[in-house]
């Protein structure tokens, strides 16, 4: 895990050889599992990456890594920080395995695999997603707990750049671990939770289509067809933000998801969007819609220290400093 470690801090071997005098020649080899680095240098570039020493010397095969990660994103997003924020995600398994421990939800949500055949669209699987979740053919208004009580894991942080929303990746034998940006705003959040649903359940490979077909499972789980199509009809300006507050999406995506379903045509569709973009609206819209605070993390950590633990045992079961821990999953204070 020292690769992992340093990727995650934004250094290169370069940077962490000049910090701590170990050449990156030694440094190349031990990320690579060829040496195994004595106690003193450990210590070293433990106290230079703050972490803890079982933490970079840790097997990546333990981790239980997925070969595959899904991110909402802008194309503009450096790959540097791609990486970086894929690092990140696999430190945030180790932590998150250790923070739950024996309180870990049961998984009850299953892959889906699309099939080449065409037979089943991302629609017919958001439909079977939200039956095996019991979430009704209405608005989905707390879609985060929908998830964490189905054993997914949703984290909210700074991910370091606006231009990516939330990344995603499922490991053999682990949970799904969802690392959602706090930057957005709700309604997008929200639909960036789902698109990257739609990924953890359909998605385990690449394919060129994935993020087209992420956005029809988001767009039918948030917006189901049954239920909305009615609403749709005779679209106006007033009438998306009305629906913005009962669906809890933007009036961008409800646009889209009547165009889609054949109840807004190309003329009105481009009109909408003209008057949207004159009203200020494309960038700033009008309505908020209540903003979700994922649940299980901070209730796990209460019930353990409700039991006798301490900020420090918690910290150390993540394999995090206890600083860390305690700005990233105890509110900045002990």
């Amino acid at each position: 895990m020292l690769g992992t470690v340093r990727v995650a801090r934004g250094l290169t071997q370069h940077d962490l050889a000049q910090e701590t005098k170990i050449s990156q020649g030694l440094l190349s080899k031990a990320e690579s599992g060829v040496i195994a680095l004595d106690e003193e240098r450990l210590a070293v570039l433990a106290e230079a990456l703050g972490a803890p020493q079982d933490l970079i010397s840790m097997p990546v095969s333990e981790v239980g890594s997925s070969p595959y990660v899904f991110h909402r994103k802008r194309s503009t997003l450096p790959v540097s920080k791609v990486n970086q924020l894929r690092a990140e995600l696999d430190l945030t398994h180790v932590q998150v395995a250790g923070i739950l421990g024996r309180w870990a939800p049961q998984l009850r949500l299953e892959r889906i695999p699309l099939p080449e055949d065409g037979f089943d669209s991302p629609e017919d699987i958001a439909r079977q997603v939200r039956s095996a979740l019991g979430v009704p053919e209405a608005p989905v208004m707390h879609l985060a707990r929908a998830l964490e009580e189905a054993g997914v894991v949703v984290v909210t942080r700074p991910l370091g750049s606006t231009r990516i929303d939330a990344i995603v990746s499922w490991p053999t034998g682990r949970s799904p671990l969802v690392l959602l940006g706090d930057h957005a705003p709700a309604d997008r959040q929200r639909f960036s939770l789902a698109h990257e649903l739609a990924h953890a359940v359909m998605h385990q490979v690449p394919t060129e289509e994935q993020e087209s077909e992420a956005d029809r499972f988001a767009s039918e789980f948030l917006m189901p067809a049954a239920a909305i199509r009615p609403q749709l009809e005779g679209l106006t300006i007033p009438k998306l933000a009305k629906l913005k507050a009962t669906w809890g999406v933007s009036m961008a995506a409800l646009l889209r998801r009547g165009r889609d379903l054949g109840l807004v045509n190309d003329a009105q569709y481009r009109q909408l969007n003209v008057e949207l973009s004159r009203a200020g609206y494309r960038t700033n819209e009008p309505v908020e819609v209540p903003r979700e605070n994922p649940a299980l993390l901070p209730r796990v950590i209460q019930e353990r220290l409700g039991s006798g633990e301490t900020i420090a045992d918690i910290a150390r079961s993540a394999r995090m400093t206890e600083g860390e821990f305690i700005e990233l999953y105890a509110g900045g204070t002990a």
